[in-house]
């Protein structure tokens, strides 16, 4: 975990605090440390968390929902409506990513010059009406063209998430947040699956799969408007605050908070985000986890269907995969708030175990067995708490803003990667087994083990690094301390700052 200045110089200087003597000299509200504890900070708290969180939670389901509904519209007559064959279906899948991949850069750092939440909001009005519209296709080829107008219409999303998490919350509170809204990938494969199988029973002039679209596609506008002028950007300007909880709201963050929001892009940031090993590592771990997502999100449905089950009861199985990664994201987020330095990394491996295990279940367990292929395919998803791992990591090492910008940038290239290969990894020759795509699953689990291995040991070489930095020098250390207490006004990158401490 990342220390504070003061702790630093605490355990150098046989306690005694030079920074927090000094802060609290001139003024005693500096000291974010008693902030934070003070009733006052955690009735503010309590109000960003029920303020903030529920409009990233509800987007997450809204938006994810899109592309659970591809997968149940297969099972509900899409393939036929639009005469689709060969690796069409895959197509479809893969070029959302095409399009989220090709918007990814310039969105990013559009929201770095644009307010987060109303570039949000109006990213997700007109992905509403676009989803809609995919109702009134009747050929692949403008499927085609909408979905890649979606994936880059959400390629602000993810993005925008960490974002604001880590602008209204510490790096400690950050983890437990970015836990709270990823369990609604869970919520929305759960809802997804309920909506379509209510859906599904609709006897009206459209086919099914239509109605799917067009009532996620109004549900999205109609949030979209309310989050435009609901959802506040930073502290110093939320309305439910009033003036003295804005100020403990922005002070109870620390002076070393590296969520501000400074607009002015620097270069050398962008080029140590280039040559960081870190955000490579990232990078892989992306690729690894969305292959697998990929091909979850678009073949899941006909995975279970080739079972041996029907359409309806296809849907109804995907609430129990939907809760698995309810239960597993929740679970994940709480484990590693308790464990000592919480672990992350170690955390994560140990919920893709699990999902390792289902993927080896469904192709090795003969196909008369349909109950326990199907408890394999729900294991499965228990590899989603380890993305929320990974988040969580990006946000919690890498200091300064445009480096920040970067490293996200590079890392939801890598969430498009993976999501393009994941469903051509699923041959239409080989349905109902799947047996190359199940095999990608299977390696993609084991290359996301290793790497979150390799980041554990990679940053503990960093902290053991940066330590031995401070032992080698203390002429200048109350001056260093001081200085790195600004470090948000210095817009700091991790390397620059040599008081960050990186947590795995």
């Amino acid at each position: 975990m990342s220390k504070s200045t003061s702790d630093h110089f605490e355990s150098l200087e046989g306690g005694h605090n030079f920074a927090q003597n000094d802060a609290q000299k001139s003024n005693p509200i500096e000291s974010s440390e008693l902030i934070a504890n003070s009733p006052l900070a955690k009735k503010v708290l309590r109000k960003i968390d029920i303020m903030v969180i529920p409009f990233i939670c509800i987007t997450y389901l809204v938006t994810y929902i899109d592309k659970a509904m591809l997968g149940y519209s297969a099972v509900f007559g899409l393939k036929d409506s639009l005469d689709l064959h060969g690796s069409q279906y895959s197509w479809l899948g893969s070029m959302f990513y095409f399009g989220y991949l090709a918007f990814e850069y310039p969105t990013t750092f559009a929201m770095q010059k644009i307010p987060v939440s109303k570039w949000l909001s109006i990213n997700l009005f007109v992905w509403g009406g676009i989803t809609m519209a995919l109702a009134g296709c009747n050929g692949f080829d403008s499927f085609l063209g909408l979905r890649f107008l979606l994936g880059a219409l959400e390629s602000c999303s993810t993005p925008a998430y960490l974002l604001i998490t880590a602008t209204w919350y510490t790096v400690e509170e950050q983890p437990i947040r970015i836990g709270w809204w990823s369990t609604f990938l869970g919520v929305a494969n759960s809802f997804g699956g309920l909506l379509a199988f209510s859906v599904g029973h609709i006897k009206g002039a459209l086919e099914p799969w239509q109605y799917q679209f067009i009532v996620i596609g109004a549900l999205s506008s109609i949030w979209a408007i309310f989050m435009f002028f609901t959802l506040a950007e930073r502290p110093e300007t939320a309305p439910w605050l009033n003036q003295e909880e804005r100020i403990v709201a922005t002070r109870r963050l620390g002076p070393r908070h590296h969520g501000a929001n400074h607009r002015e892009i620097k270069k050398y940031q962008l080029i140590e985000a280039a040559t960081d090993p870190k955000t490579w590592l990232f990078f892989l771990c992306g690729v690894a986890t969305q292959v697998v997502n990929g091909a979850a999100s678009n073949f899941g449905s006909l995975i279970i269907s080739g079972f041996g089950y029907s359409n309806l009861v296809t849907t109804l199985f995907q609430i129990p995969y939907g809760m698995v990664i309810l239960v597993s994201n929740v679970s994940a987020m709480y484990i590693q708030r308790w464990l000592p330095g919480q672990m992350r990394c170690l955390v994560a491996v140990a919920y893709v175990c699990p999902a390792l295990a289902g993927a080896v279940g469904i192709h090795t367990i003969s196909r008369d067995h349909k109950v326990a292929l199907l408890v394999c395919y729900w294991l499965t998803s228990t590899y989603t708490a380890s993305f929320a791992m990974i988040m969580s990591l990006i946000t919690a090492n890498t200091g300064g803003s445009t480096k920040r910008s970067a490293v996200n940038g590079i890392f939801f290239i890598s969430y498009c990667v993976g999501n393009i290969i994941g469903p051509f990894s699923f041959k239409e020759s080989e349905a109902p087994k799947y047996t190359s795509g199940i095999i990608a699953m299977l390696v993609a689990y084991c290359v996301e083990i290793f790497l979150l291995f390799t980041f554990a040991f990679y940053a503990s070489m960093l902290n053991r690094k940066k330590e031995s930095a401070i032992e080698r020098d203390r002429t200048s250390l109350q001056d260093v301390a001081l200085q790195s207490m600004d470090a948000t006004l210095a817009d700091q990158t991790d390397q620059e700052d040599p008081f960050f401490r990186y947590s795995y």
